[in-house]
């Protein structure tokens, strides 16, 4: 994973062959040419866990035709954080199975699991 600032607030992030250019938009001084580094953190909690739902449906051989995960976070702005992500499961899958398979997706999802159990963060510094 790479970013690379550009101008002002963009930023160019490269992830394997893909590439998401990152802005923030004109009420936090950027230019709003791409999603703020906050969306893109709630956007891989959503996705990650979508696709561990799809796992577990898999494993159990659930049928299923739709699959939406929405992420919503309530803002602590003194601390420059989240104080609570909400993570919304909409299927046609019965809710039954859909809490069974949210409780088996928590221990897949790479996402969850890091932000849930705090991972530690070491910064390294590189001359250029």
């Amino acid at each position: 994973m790479k970013a690379v600032w550009k101008k002002n607030y963009q930023v160019h992030v490269e992830a394997r062959q893909f590439q998401v250019e990152v802005d923030e938009p004109p009420q936090y001084h950027g230019e709003d040419t791409g999603m703020m580094p906050t969306e893109l953190f709630l956007s891989s909690l959503a996705s990650c866990f979508c696709l561990s739902l799809v796992f577990v449906a898999n494993k159990k051989r659930i049928q299923f035709t739709n699959m939406q995960v929405d992420v919503n976070a309530e803002a602590d702005t003194e601390n420059f954080r989240y104080s609570k992500l909400i993570v919304k499961v909409m299927s046609s899958v019965a809710q039954s199975k859909l809490e069974e398979m949210i409780g088996q997706a928590k221990k897949y999802c790479y996402v969850t699991n890091t932000i849930s159990h705090s991972c530690p963060i070491e910064y390294e510094i590189v001359q250029i």
